[in-house]
């Protein structure tokens, strides 16, 4: 608390003489009065929750002037149940005279650091804030690991600025465990020994999942019909030992999906996963050292699509009709899917092309006309055509 009232050196419970004036004076919490623990200055230190602040003056009139002096004045200010995380309060005054005091003090908690909501681990970085007020105070961070001693860190913020406390400034690489964080609030740099330590937060340092080198690298669908798209990922480093993967599939609309079946290059760190439909997918994933979790991958989450060739379909071009007991001829025109293409004739033998066939000699009948693409893909609009 900072005020221009004193410290309890100067609390009065009755009306007591201080050069021209009387005043009132005490800091209560919960009827008892309130001793600071320290006093800098216009700083005053508790250990407790003040829930009062009285004081309250007053200058007689004096009579030393052939009458009425016009000296006379009177100020106060009372605050009862204040919030002591943030206040200011500044006294009134009445009268003729110079007001010699108007009461007003300010004051904060040192509980100014928030503690976490959820997710306390962290693997590489944190951002740190102190909040709760609006003040010209400075806040010196400091940290520990493993309930050691604190460390200063050499960064001061304001409140409500961010400090982002990056582990590889500070700490070893391979550090994985308990951290406290704590500020040194300091209220003036004026003022000597008004200091106060803040409370203290704990964060558990985990270990980094590894890291995607490059974003997700899709295959297509072989054939539009089919549900056998892949996408592969590559990552920074291999698992070390009783480390394994968690892997969270996602469509666009946030559904989880099953995670699907994958193959593992890990010489290469890469893996492979199998047997996707179309669509628009996103991922998270952590890994595990035995019951140990890693963070989850940094945002944003890698995201990938799963699209199909062009769907294969073809078409029967007569040449020329069969007439007078003379064959006729057919050619056919494939589009879509992956070429080159096969066509079979009556279940018989698959012939290839490219994008239409040679004229081909069809004595006049029924026939039964099956093409294929590269990948064994059919036209989904009818495999067999009667001619």
């Amino acid at each position: 608390m900072r005020t221009n009232t004193g410290d309890s050196g100067g609390y009065r419970l009755s009306y007591f003489p201080n050069g021209n004036y009387f005043y009132q004076y005490w800091i209560k919490a919960n009827g008892n009065l309130l001793n600071p623990i320290k006093a800098a200055g216009e700083y005053l230190i508790f250990d407790q929750k003040p829930t009062t602040y009285h004081f309250s003056a007053y200058r007689p009139e004096s009579y030393s002037c052939s009458g009425p002096c016009g000296e006379e004045w009177s100020s106060g200010l009372e605050v009862n149940n204040f919030n002591v995380n943030c206040y200011n309060a500044s006294g009134g005054a009445t009268g003729y005279g110079p007001v010699e005091i108007v009461p007003e003090f300010s004051i904060i908690s040192n509980q100014v650091l928030a503690f976490p909501n959820g997710e306390t681990g962290f693997c590489d970085k944190v951002n740190l804030q102190t909040t709760g007020c609006t003040g010209t105070q400075r806040f010196y961070w400091e940290y520990r690991i493993e309930g050691g001693t604190f460390q200063p860190t050499n960064v001061s913020t304001a409140f409500n600025e961010t400090f982002q406390f990056n582990k590889l400034t500070y700490l070893p690489e391979t550090y994985i465990g308990n951290i406290d964080f704590r500020v040194l609030i300091d209220s003036d740099a004026t003022v000597t020994g008004e200091e106060v330590y803040s409370n203290i937060i704990y964060y558990n340092i985990i270990p980094c999942p590894p890291f995607l080198t490059t974003t997700p690298v899709e295959s297509k669908t072989t054939c539009i019909y089919k549900n056998d798209g892949k996408v592969t990922l590559s990552f920074d480093r291999k698992l070390v030992d009783n480390e394994s993967f968690l892997f969270s599939f996602y469509t666009k609309d946030n559904v989880l999906l099953p995670t699907p079946a994958y193959t593992i290059d890990s010489t290469n760190k890469i893996y492979t996963f199998l047997d996707l439909s179309q669509g628009d997918y996103y991922i998270k994933y952590q890994t595990f050292i035995g019951a140990q979790q890693t963070s989850i991958n940094a945002l944003p989450n890698p995201t990938f699509n799963i699209s199909s060739e062009t769907a294969l379909s073809f078409e029967i071009i007569e040449v020329q009709p069969s007439c007078n007991n003379k064959p006729g001829t057919i050619q056919i025109k494939a589009s879509g899917g992956t070429s080159p293409y096969y066509y079979s004739i009556n279940s018989g033998t698959e012939v290839e092309f490219t994008s239409i066939t040679n004229e081909i000699s069809a004595p006049a009948g029924d026939y039964y006309i099956k093409v294929t693409d590269k990948k064994s893909c059919i036209d989904t609009s009818g495999i067999d055509i009667q001619i």
